[in-house]
């Protein structure tokens, strides 16, 4: 029983590493996905303008230009989607340890926990042999006169 505090201590070591880990990775797929939400806006945005500009007449060169831009910002969003798709699949992965060695903590938890249950219970018991030893003495034991 001595090596559980060894045991706990380590277990929750790594599981606030483990959280540490996943706390940072969140932070970069949330801002991923902020960024991939700014880019999306850009290209709705590009979308529209070329739209309204094409109804308003825009000569065939502008309107080369608006679309060559518009695909290259598809484009940082295709990557960006890709960037995103890797953060979130680490993030998952990095949860999963996360869970697993919080799971684990608890394990060597309740072993130490029942293990100083049994102590506690095996102390109980000689204290109660001990008191009922001494009480049986007594009843047996001849009185001492009174003086």
């Amino acid at each position: 029983m001595a090596g559980l505090p060894k045991l706990i201590s380590l277990a929750e070591r790594k599981s606030d590493n483990a959280l540490l880990a996943w706390q940072r990775l969140k932070a970069q797929c949330d801002d991923a996905l902020a960024k991939l939400a700014l880019l999306r806006e850009h290209c709705q945005r590009y979308h529209r303008l070329l739209r309204d500009r094409l109804d308003a007449g825009m000569p065939a060169v502008s309107t080369t230009a608006y679309l060559g831009f518009i695909e290259q910002i598809e484009e940082v969003v295709q990557r960006q989607q890709n960037e995103v798709g890797r953060l979130e699949t680490a993030c998952a992965a990095q949860w999963q340890e996360l869970m697993t060695l919080r799971r684990e903590k608890r394990v060597y938890e309740i072993v130490h926990e029942r293990a100083v249950e049994r102590e506690l219970a095996a102390a109980l018991r000689r204290s109660q042999a001990e008191i009922d030893d001494t009480l049986q003495r007594a009843v047996k034991a001849p009185y001492a006169p009174r003086s």
